[in-house]
């Protein structure tokens, strides 16, 4: 009887304790961003729609990347006054309450790709993948994030593709149980306790 009741008991902490552990997953987002021309000398892009977090946090992780695509008889060189062809940007302000000077370049964490200059050397099109890998943003309040992109010169005139990606993961909230929970679920342990005591006094 004994060991009935404590496999009952290991069960019911094994399920409060599971519950618990389900408020902290984690949650993903993603958005991507298109830019292109043709016989264009430079080359600029309508931000990606925005990834809002729900609320301002400190630490999150974010991938990104890019693909680009150039092409010229000649070769050509694709220049761009940010720190990257693409930048992630970031905003301490939920998506919708974000204006233009609201958004800042998360920078120095490799988030921004294609490098401020890229020469094409593959004739006639040169196809070119960038990628971040996971990045642990930390100590940077945000609640939303978008990419950006620019190629303010592209000299000689070439034709150009771009495609971009933005990842987000968070540890969503994490809900620890409010005093009155706790003592209601040692309460409920302790009752699973004395029903098994009782129960092997009873002949």
């Amino acid at each position: 009887m004994r060991s009935n009741w404590t496999g009952r008991l290991a069960k019911f902490a094994a399920g409060a304790l599971g519950t618990l552990a389900l408020s902290a997953g984690a949650q993903a987002a993603f958005v991507t961003l298109s830019a292109s021309g043709t016989n264009a000398t430079s080359v600029a892009a309508t931000p990606s729609a925005a990834i809002d977090l729900g609320s301002v946090l400190s630490s999150f992780t974010v991938s990104s990347t890019l693909g680009l695509t150039v092409s010229s008889e000649s070769g050509t060189t694709i220049t761009t006054s940010q720190e990257g062809l693409q930048i992630v940007q970031g905003c301490a302000l939920a998506a919708g309450s974000c204006g233009a000077s609201d958004w800042f370049t998360l920078t120095g964490l490799g988030l921004s790709l294609g490098g401020t200059s890229f020469t094409q050397t593959a004739i006639p099109t040169q196809v070119k993948s960038f990628s971040s890998g996971n990045v642990v943003v930390s100590g940077m309040p945000v609640e939303s994030l978008r990419l950006s992109w620019e190629a303010g010169s592209i000299s000689p005139a070439a034709s150009v593709g771009a495609t971009g990606s933005l990842s987000v993961t968070t540890e969503g909230p994490t809900q620890l149980p409010e005093p009155g929970t706790w003592a209601l679920m040692m309460a409920g342990i302790a009752g699973v306790i004395g029903v098994g005591r009782i129960a092997r006094r009873r002949p």
